[in-house]
């Protein structure tokens, strides 16, 4: 006999909760649809990612038209966002802002990849010695603590007003904070990870590229969107001192002219492209290292 005939007959239907005057099922409680609306903003899919990242923008676009055209009046201080808008688009018509962002993003992009390829290698060399870490670490400390503003018209005098003294100075500051956090990361290695490798007979460099390595890829991603937004600030500061097109000189020049539409345009433009950075460094970090993702 099978289980299913073995089944007593059941005399009628399950009950619909949505007829009239029946109870719903026990064990399955309905869910509230604002339940269901705060699972899903609060998840992970892209859909509600991207949600919440246009109602950020939305919510601050809105407060920044209303305090800009109610509360603070002086249009030195702030304009209306819609203004700025507008300014942007200006700039996109007249052809200069693809004048300034051309040069700005090429010396980023000439800069930023040597200065992660530089932070990794001087984090592997500290991580690996501690003599080398006690005679490294207060230069490095020194260094990091100097002002970009005090070297940034040195670097001008030195190396011209060329590309070549902004991506010095956008190398000096987006360089540190790879290298600590490489340091922090092959440090923070798991010891049993590492004597689990070591049980398996497994060479240096089998436990740092199987072991070390993957374990320290979120300290070092993370180092990296800290260097990409110093290296903004520093693209800017550079430009300041020493330039004739990028966005530190047209900010620079909108200040000397009272345009603070334009001035906070690009302003604006610069926070969006630390952001997409963001963005893309946290999505790479995933795709590398998928274990944290599940563990958050």
């Amino acid at each position: 006999m099978s289980l299913v005939a073995a089944q007593p007959e059941r005399s009628g239907s399950v009950m619909d909760p949505s007829e009239p005057g029946t109870q719903p099922v026990l064990g399955v409680p309905p869910t509230p649809q604002g339940h269901a609306f705060g699972d899903w903003l609060g998840g992970s899919s892209r859909s509600a990612k991207t949600f919440r990242l246009a109602l950020s923008f939305g919510l601050a676009a809105a407060v920044w038209e209303v305090v800009a055209r109610y509360f603070v009046t002086n249009r030195l201080i702030i304009v209306p966002f819609s203004e700025v808008v507008a300014a942007l688009a200006r700039e996109v018509s007249t052809g200069q802002l693809w004048i300034h962002a051309r040069i700005t993003l090429l010396e980023i992009a000439i800069a930023f990849p040597i200065a992660v390829v530089i932070g990794m290698a001087l984090g592997l060399v500290i991580a690996s010695s501690r003599i080398v870490q006690q005679i490294l670490d207060p230069l490095l400390t020194a260094a990091y603590s100097v002002p970009i503003v005090a070297l940034a018209p040195l670097f001008v005098a030195w190396l011209g007003f060329g590309v070549e003294s902004k991506v010095a100075i956008i190398l000096l500051v987006a360089v540190f904070p790879i290298v600590i956090n490489t340091e922090v990361g092959l440090r923070s290695t798991d010891a049993g990870l590492v004597e689990a490798a070591r049980s398996f007979n497994a060479t240096r460099w089998q436990i740092f590229r199987t072991v070390s390595l993957p374990f320290a890829i979120p300290f070092i991603i993370g180092g990296m969107r800290v260097a990409f937004t110093r290296a903004l600030v520093g693209v800017v500061v550079a430009e300041f001192f020493g330039a004739f097109a990028g966005f530190g000189y047209v900010i620079l020049a909108a200040s000397q002219t009272y345009a603070t539409a334009r001035l906070l345009g690009y302003v604006v433009l610069l926070a969006l492209l630390g952001m997409i950075s963001s963005i893309g460094l946290r999505a790479w970090e995933a795709r590398l290292a998928p274990w944290r993702e599940v563990r958050e």
